[in-house]
């Protein structure tokens, strides 16, 4: 059953005020036909949902990877509907409305007649094992309302893709078939599909930029590496939101052979003649009642992925364009536990991804993140040696989890992309949610509401709202910037006080000589250097350790 919204449930599900008294009729032509949206009078916008991009991955597609749609339509179909979100693990409202048929895409534009509208690219995150674009927390009307108000509209999209086995199941037999990655793959043909028909939503497919969240802009670091940095024209700039090529397991087929032996086995394929046939076979209910627990990652499969990011990067293997990318200041506040020693604090640092370090990279990074955290971000704690239920260690194996996991990823994009002329800007989202945990700090996914401009669904009404909503538009302005100009700075003084946002200090070029994050606080945003824990992080980023981190 697909989720049926009304012209009234589309406002409702976009969280959208209701102030138009009916709905026109808006439409777009795509090379396989004429799909008809529908409209939001209260923010003068068209959405266009559950829009298809791939064939259906069931039955014999079901892990392959996904295939061009082949036949088109006469008359007009709808696309009023979110399609299905794929199968995940996580969350039982994203579940009850899941299939494997679920390869879709929506499109959000303003209201009206337009040509060659730049266009924003969503990629969700949630570890590639969870996630939707049915998912209020990303309703694109925001950010494209955020346009409409600065005068410089831009077209919003985004994808489902298959996540977890149904996207990233690796077995000898897939590797070989060539359909290893196919959930990566399935946000390829999206982006392609985007390049084909975006014109006939009144976009510019040669302006198109990609923007991804966690495991959404580790899946943009990918793409920036794949086909040994191939440019197949798909987007011209990127915003990577605490997420990159380093930090992310790309694992071995080794890794996997329990796990495919504990899913063959619980669906009856163990003895199969041929494993994956069988596997294609099984009713759609039982191989989720499978519900393997392994978080399948991304292979080198040696023509999407052909090594890991740490080599492609030393021969200058990747796709070189614009980034705009950052970080939260906490990245690391899932480290458990109670760490009280160097053991501990280790264990817990590595065990949050399964990482196993050699003793020589463990014995340095002790002497590198020394017991001491008084003089790197967080600034604001005001005990930051000691918690006793934490751990004595807690905050040391906090930065280093989160260094090895999202920062140092970020610092070593923003190095290697300026010194292969492109330009870069970083930031540091240092803005604690009301009513959060001050010890757990500004953490993994906090900066999402703002991005989104989804501040009085997540974040209010508080004593912050007004600071918070101010930086959330902020955050929107330099992002359409971004999309239009390849530069968040505004192109002439003054807009953000008339859009009730935050003067954002001048956004600076990252410079090797002199780095620099632009911090956004909504006490006041300001611009640091980006020197912190320095010689931790480019321990972290050097070949060897990444290698490690990265297997």
């Amino acid at each position: 059953m697909r989720l049926v919204l009304s012209c009234l449930g589309v406002l409702m599900q976009l969280a959208i005020p209701i102030l138009g008294k009916s709905c026109s009729i808006p439409t777009a032509k795509t090379i396989n036909g004429t799909y008809q949206g529908r409209r939001l009078d209260g923010w003068n916008q068209d959405v266009f949902l559950g829009i298809p991009y791939s064939q259906p991955p069931v039955g014999p597609l079901r892990y392959r990877w996904p295939q061009s749609i082949n036949e088109s339509f006469t008359g007009v179909r709808n696309a009023t509907e979110y399609g299905y979100n794929c199968r995940e693990y996580k969350s039982a409202v994203l579940q009850a409305h899941a299939s494997e048929d679920c390869l879709t895409l929506n499109v959000v534009r303003p209201s009206g007649s337009h040509d060659h509208l730049p266009v924003l690219v969503w990629i969700y995150g949630g570890g590639l094992y969870t996630g939707s674009t049915a998912d209020p927390q990303y309703n694109l009307s925001g950010i494209v309302k955020v346009s409409q108000d600065m005068g410089q509209p831009i077209i919003a999209v985004d994808m489902n893709y298959r996540m977890n086995q149904y996207g990233f199941l690796q077995t000898p037999q897939i590797l070989a078939e060539g359909s290893s990655n196919a959930g990566l793959l399935d946000q390829r043909l999206a982006l392609r599909w985007i390049q084909e028909n975006i014109a006939g939503f009144g976009g510019n497919p040669r302006r198109v930029v990609v923007w991804g969240e966690s495991a959404g802009a580790q899946s943009i670091a990918y793409h920036l590496f794949s086909y040994n940095g191939r440019d197949d024209g798909l987007f011209r700039g990127a915003i990577m939101e605490s997420g990159g090529p380093t930090g992310a397991q790309v694992q071995d087929l080794s890794y996997y052979t329990s796990p495919v032996e504990n899913l063959t086995r619980t669906v009856g394929c163990v003895d199969a003649k041929d494993q994956l046939a069988c596997l294609r076979g099984v009713n759609e209910n039982k191989l989720y009642g499978a519900s393997p627990q392994t978080v399948w990652n991304p292979l080198i499969d040696g023509d999407f992925l052909t090594g890991y990011p740490s080599q492609l990067i030393r021969e200058g293997k990747y796709n070189r364009v614009p980034l705009l990318t950052g970080a939260n200041t906490d990245e690391g506040f899932a480290i458990s536990g109670k760490p009280d020693t160097d053991h501990d604090m280790i264990h817990n640092a590595m065990l949050w991804r399964m990482y196993a370090l050699s003793p020589p990279t463990i014995r340095r990074l002790l002497e590198l993140y020394p017991d001491d955290n008084c003089n790197a971000p967080p600034f604001w704690l005001t005990n930051c040696t000691f918690w006793p239920d934490k751990g004595r260690m807690w905050r040391r194996a906090a930065n280093i989890g989160g260094d090895a996991v999202m920062i140092s990823g970020r610092r070593k994009m923003c190095e290697l992309y300026t010194e292969a002329g492109q330009d870069v800007y970083s930031y540091r989202f240092d803005t604690l949610l009301y009513n959060s945990n001050p010890l757990e700090g500004v953490k993994h996914f906090s900066n999402v509401a703002f991005s989104f401009q989804n501040i009085t669904g997540l974040l209010g009404p508080s004593p912050e709202y007004d600071k918070h909503l101010k930086l959330a538009r902020s955050i929107g302005m330099a992002y359409v910037n971004f999309v239009y100009n390849l530069d968040p700075n505004p192109s002439s003084s003054g807009t953000a006080a008339k859009l009730g946002a935050l003067e954002l200090p001048r956004w600076p070029k990252y410079n090797l000589a002199s780095p620099a994050n632009m911090v956004l606080n909504a006490s006041g945003p300001f611009v640091e250097p980006d020197t912190f824990r320095k010689e931790g992080i480019a321990f972290l980023n050097s070949h060897e350790v990444a290698r490690e981190l990265l297997s």
